[in-house]
């Protein structure tokens, strides 16, 4: 499923650039950030938890701004070890700053980095369970990235992976809207030009994050039908590949858990003991 390709710096820069600028959900204190993000995914505070009490070491594939490591290090059992990357110097910084708010409250420390997922600065077989949440569909050679988190899992290790599903309402409409822009650069000679355009009004929003900055800016953006996340993942023992996700956020109704309709797939995926 991977594309071959090695990011070149430009496209890194141009990566760290978009998230540094663009940080995951609203830029505001931990309590508003964590409302917007689990009012938009209320299926996944359940699913952190649950990952959090199942393992004694965990590495999370970009953090973002570290609401999610914090109910991950809340559920851990203490002696616990929880290492969060993130390719955005400024989403790691404000991470740090998010579990020094609730620190008090988690019964492991994290541990937050700078780290391309591409290249994990981590020796092999180091971690029982590897959980990413909707980074892997942004890089520029995703089978890298999968490879890299089957070798840093021990044997009998875990990966959860959340990727964009094909097809699905809320992705296809993001594509179109991407080529529209392409079509629009092609034209005018432009670089993102609605991208650029929307970042004049301010890179986040109270209800919808920066999910229409995340539509037009990032340099990759990719989705997968059920075959291609098999091929994707087809070092490990085990692959389970359920849909879930609310098309329409916080409008959906239920809490966006399993749906043949969703707009991720949510992977889980085991490497053999052997």
């Amino acid at each position: 499923m991977g594309n071959g390709q090695v990011m070149d710096s430009t496209v890194l820069q141009t990566t760290r650039e978009f998230w540094d600028n663009n940080p995951c959900g609203v830029h505001a204190d931990y309590e508003l950030t964590k409302s917007q993000h689990y009012a938009m995914e209320r299926y996944l505070p359940n699913i952190l938890q649950a990952i959090g009490a199942a393992h004694h070491s965990i590495l999370e594939v970009g953090c973002g701004q570290g609401v999610d490591s914090t109910l991950v290090c809340e559920a851990m059992a203490p002696g616990g070890q929880y290492i969060g990357i993130d390719y955005s110097p400024r989403s790691v910084e404000t991470a740090r700053q998010m579990a020094g708010v609730v620190a008090e409250r988690l019964r492991v420390s994290p541990d937050y980095r700078v780290g391309n997922a591409e290249a994990l600065d981590f020796e092999s077989e180091k971690f029982e369970a590897v959980y990413s949440i909707g980074v892997i569909h942004h890089t520029a050679d995703d089978l890298a990235a999968i490879k890299e988190i089957y070798r840093v899992l021990s044997p009998g290790g875990t990966a959860y992976v959340f990727l964009y599903r094909k097809p699905s309402l809320k992705v296809g409409a993001a594509q179109l809207l991407r080529v529209l822009q392409k079509g629009c650069d092609a034209v005018l000679g432009s670089d993102r030009c609605l991208y650029r355009f929307i970042s004049k009004y301010g890179t986040s929003s109270r209800y919808f994050g920066t999910m229409f900055h995340e539509c037009f800016g990032v340099p990759y953006m990719k989705w997968y039908n059920r075959r291609e996340v098999l091929q994707l993942f087809s070092g490990f023992s085990t692959v389970d590949a359920q849909s879930l996700g609310a098309n329409f956020g916080r409008l959906s109704p239920g809490n966006g858990g399993p749906s043949p309709f969703g707009y991720l797939w949510f992977i889980r995926a085991v490497k053999s003991n052997i």
